[in-house]
């Protein structure tokens, strides 16, 4: 489904004009300026405006096809001799409106973003996204999989680390505010040990006590799912300068 934007930027418009200005002036010079070729500057122009109006709406399939054209836009302009300007007229005239083509397709056709979305990819329903949050969970192994992350609007609930090595669990109601932040802490681990936990490349000393098993994790990613925007996270979290400095995904 698509739905039509309510902006009122036309970001394709000033392009457009530039194509009309360039058009006009071609055909000025075809009026005011005799020439005996005429038919064949008409010609001339309307070929250059059709090339250059697809070249940049639809592209090239390669890029080594835009040397091509670029190459075969110079020949065919100095093999009409003096009909070439109305050649190139056209081209740079079509170029700029196949710019503004594009524009004026990608203005009114917007994608709804979908309400959940579990590591860049969007679900439209919840159970897709606990689903797929699920699977994602468990496949965390500390590497190429080293950290999952669910949003819904503002909120946003995060794990890194990996099973069997220890994962650390972050949530936020409202991402804009650094305070909303809170991470689960382990009830009844008071030790000041830490552990390494690595998310790919990035690595953090984490004490120990934030650090915990899959269950729990599990328990307080179905807890987001339930309420996304609650901010009454529970005795489990912790918030205040801690939970925003262990969020490995900061980094």
């Amino acid at each position: 489904m698509v739905v039509v934007a309510k902006s009122r930027r036309r970001p394709w418009k000033g392009s457009l004009i530039f194509s009309g200005v360039v058009l006009l002036a071609t055909v000025s010079v075809m009026v005011f300026v005799p020439n005996e070729r005429l038919v064949l500057e008409i010609g001339a122009l309307l070929a250059g405006l059709a090339v250059g109006t697809l070249f940049l709406r639809f592209g090239l399939p390669r890029r080594w096809m835009g040397s091509v054209v670029l190459i075969l836009f110079v020949v065919v302009w100095f093999a009409l001799g003096t009909a070439g300007y109305a050649w190139f007229g056209g081209f740079i005239a079509g170029t700029f409106m196949g710019v503004a083509w594009g524009r004026a397709v990608k203005n009114r056709t917007v994608k709804p973003a979908a309400p959940w979305t579990v590591d860049e990819q969007g679900f439209d329903t919840l159970a897709e996204a606990r689903r797929a949050a699920g699977e994602a969970l468990h496949a965390l192994d500390g590497k190429k999989q080293g950290r999952l992350f669910v949003e819904h609007g503002a909120a946003r609930f995060e794990v890194t680390g990996g099973v069997g090595l220890g994962l650390v669990c972050h949530r936020s109601a409202d991402t804009a505010d650094e305070g909303s932040w809170a991470v689960t802490v382990r009830p009844g681990q008071v030790s000041d040990e830490s552990v390494e936990i690595q998310m790919g490349k990035v690595e953090g000393l984490m004490p120990l006590r934030l650090v915990h098993d899959p269950a729990p994790v599990e328990a307080a990613l179905a807890d987001f799912f339930e309420s996304p925007r609650s901010s009454s996270y529970g005795p489990e979290w912790m918030t205040g300068p801690e939970a925003e400095a262990t969020r490995l995904t900061a980094y």
